[in-house]
């Protein structure tokens, strides 16, 4: 089966630096979840907060794929008796679904609240119960897997990976979570699409700041004699500890050139462009004039 989890922010919201289409019409959705079916993929990955995406896929999701939702955003100033599985079960009832395969906490630092207790013993009755199979984080940064790791078990963890954001493996929390058994999810792999960007495309705020990592990343690029995407993409699916790399689609011709590069497979090296500048790898800082 494929790594590629298709994402679907864009289902439900106008998402993405790149994204001129906007929302996607059912009809794209009915082709783009039909090819998904046929090229291997297995696992959509959405969220309460994606606008009506939920919705639209119980629409037009007909066959097995393992669904994973994020929900959580607001408990803090929210939490009720029950809070979690009425959620859950909201979400449900939009998927059309009896279960989850996976259940994230979109801003995780709720479980680090006041009532991170009762959050947590919730979502372990959630998946003792069957209702949810694997329960875990959706994060920004591995800093906070620390302090949530010593209140709870994950057996899931969504992280940005991409060439320029490697902090989920360079921090060694790749590594820890593979020993303990945990499935790694990634996201964020064209880093909202600043990596797809031509040179001459590239807005001045990157140009500005970074200018000798862009450079660096056109470089490789030709000397690879590869398309950004096909670079991008191959990278994060070929790290052996990611189980899947999480990606929004506009279409189907660009689902079939995503399916395409993972069966082509190309060895990507590292090419070294690894940034610890959070002005550039966390997208919310970026400043656009």
């Amino acid at each position: 089966s494929s790594k590629i989890a298709l994402g679907s922010a864009n289902f439900g919201l106008d998402y993405g630096l790149a994204n001129n289409i906007g929302k996607l019409s059912t009809a794209s959705l009915y082709q783009i979840i039909n090819t998904a079916k046929m090229v291997g993929i297995d696992t959509i990955d959405t969220a309460q907060a994606y606008g009506d995406s939920e919705l639209r896929l119980g629409e037009v999701v007909k066959s097995k794929f393992e669904i994973i939702t994020k929900i959580g955003v607001r408990l803090n100033e929210y939490y009720y008796k029950n809070a979690i599985h009425h959620l859950v079960e909201e979400s449900l009832e939009r998927l059309n679904s009896h279960q989850l395969y996976g259940l994230m906490i979109h801003h995780s630092e709720i479980l680090l609240g006041a009532n991170s207790a009762k959050i947590i013993s919730e979502l372990n009755a959630l998946k003792k119960e069957g209702i949810v199979q694997k329960i875990g984080v959706s994060i920004y940064s591995p800093d906070i897997l620390d302090k949530i790791l010593k209140i709870m078990d994950v057996d899931i963890v969504q992280a940005p990976f991409n060439i320029f954001d490697q902090r989920i493996y360079s921090s060694g929390w790749s590594d820890m979570l593979k020993r303990q058994g945990v499935e790694l999810h990634t996201r964020s792999v064209f880093l909202q699409g600043v990596l797809l960007m031509r040179q001459q495309d590239l807005h001045g705020f990157f140009q500005t700041k970074w200018p000798n990592l862009f450079d660096a990343w056109y470089q490789f690029q030709k000397k690879l004699g590869l398309d950004s995407d096909e670079i991008a993409l191959a990278f994060a699916l070929e790290r052996p500890w990611i189980d899947k790399v999480v990606v929004g689609v506009d279409s189907v011709e660009h689902l079939k050139r995503l399916s395409q590069i993972e069966n082509q497979m190309n060895q990507i090296h590292d090419p070294g462009l690894e940034s610890n500048d959070l002005e550039l790898i966390d997208p919310s800082n970026w400043k656009f004039k």
